[in-house]
């Protein structure tokens, strides 16, 4: 490989450097909470490992990406909707594994309580506390880089016409949406340092009762993002997109007679779908109106956009109340379905059996 070629393949600086400091402030919690014996550094240690893994996922996105740009057509042809999902699978992993931590740690904060008196207690307060401050600190350049979001910064870098570059904010979530469970995640660190602090006999069982409590609220705190991972890989609508509003606006368009056969589902955070047969009068209504059924459908947010045409009243002869009710026929179903009993070429034939001659 090229150098230049290595050189695009690689991922931002500034998602390099996240990724570096990410990994170092998971090795130092790790090392603070096994060497403090402190279960509620480990919920936070935990909690920095599933960030580590969203992060790391989304590099991956990154790579294929560059992959497909490097590889031109071919590329784009090879990954279509796959590698865009990476992401949005991540997260919901990342999320589930924080959820299976919370479990574990939940269970382990209980024993702890129980057995306070034979188990080791925590040590080292100034310690804990520091980690909690560091940590802090970690999120914020984290967010300076990534404009606090686990996505890669260049993914969302656009080219305008004038040449300049700006920064596209996506509509899948705010841009600090992260930013209380990251907080909170170090304030019970802090608060458990601090209670070793004033009260070590106490801390035998505050601590574990503060990580129990970290770990659940952590949870609650993450479970709109698990759950909008969860409906966007159901291929659900998005949220404040209403599909029965937007067929309701593409019939009221000239031209449009019939709508039906309408999906609507998210890619990923940032790229919506849709996908329609729609019924026109004739063709030179098709020509007409089709440009206005796909603004329609830009103007609700909906990035690619698949149209199948139908000419629904080309092949009707009758009086308008038959016209009438075929059109109310086509906006419930395709007004050419697969059938056992079809004679036209455009519908499904049934498999013909072989002959089969015996000697």
């Amino acid at each position: 490989m090229a150098m230049k070629e290595w050189l695009q393949w690689l991922p931002p600086p500034r998602s390099l450097l996240a990724l570096l400091l990410a990994v170092a402030g998971f090795s130092g919690r790790l090392f603070a909470s096994h060497f403090t014996h402190s279960p509620t550094l480990l919920v936070d240690t935990c909690h920095s490992l599933c960030r580590l893994v969203g992060l790391v996922t989304t590099l991956l996105a990154y790579k294929y990406e560059r992959a497909d740009e490097v590889a031109g057509r071919e590329g784009r042809l090879r990954n279509t909707f796959g590698w865009a999902r990476i992401e949005v699978v991540g997260r919901l992993s990342v999320h589930v594994l924080f959820a299976s931590f919370a479990l574990a740690l939940v269970v382990n904060a209980l024993q702890l309580g129980v057995h306070s008196s034979h188990g080791q207690p925590p040590r080292y307060p100034k310690v804990i506390v520091g980690c909690a401050v560091i940590g802090l600190l970690l999120h914020a350049i984290n967010y300076m880089l990534l404009a606090g979001r686990e996505l890669s910064y260049s993914r969302r870098l656009s080219m305008t016409e004038g040449g300049g570059v700006v920064l596209k904010t996506g509509t899948g979530e705010p841009i600090l949406a992260h930013v209380p469970t990251d907080i909170a995640s170090s304030l019970f660190v802090i608060g458990a340092g601090l209670t070793l602090e004033w009260e070590p006999e106490a801390a035998r069982i505050a601590d574990p009762a503060i990580s129990a409590l970290a770990a659940i609220i952590l949870v609650i705190l993450n479970y709109p993002f698990m759950r909008s991972a969860g409906l966007i890989l159901l291929q659900t609508v998005p949220e404040g997109l209403g599909a029965c509003e937007l067929r309701t606006a593409a019939l009221q368009l000239p031209g449009v007679v019939a709508i039906h056969e309408l999906h609507v589902w998210q890619l990923h955070r940032d790229k919506v779908v849709a996908t329609a047969h729609v019924a026109y009068s004739s063709h030179k209504d098709f020509q007409q109106s089709s440009p206005l059924v796909c603004k329609l459908f830009k103007n609700h947010g909906i990035n690619l956009v698949t149209l199948q045409p139908e000419f629904a009243l080309d092949a009707i002869t009758g009086t308008e109340e038959d016209k009438k009710a075929y059109l109310e026929f086509a906006n419930q179903a395709c007004g050419s379905p697969c059938a056992k009993e079809c004679t036209a070429r455009r519908c499904c034939e049934p498999p013909r059996k072989l002959s089969v001659t015996r000697i």
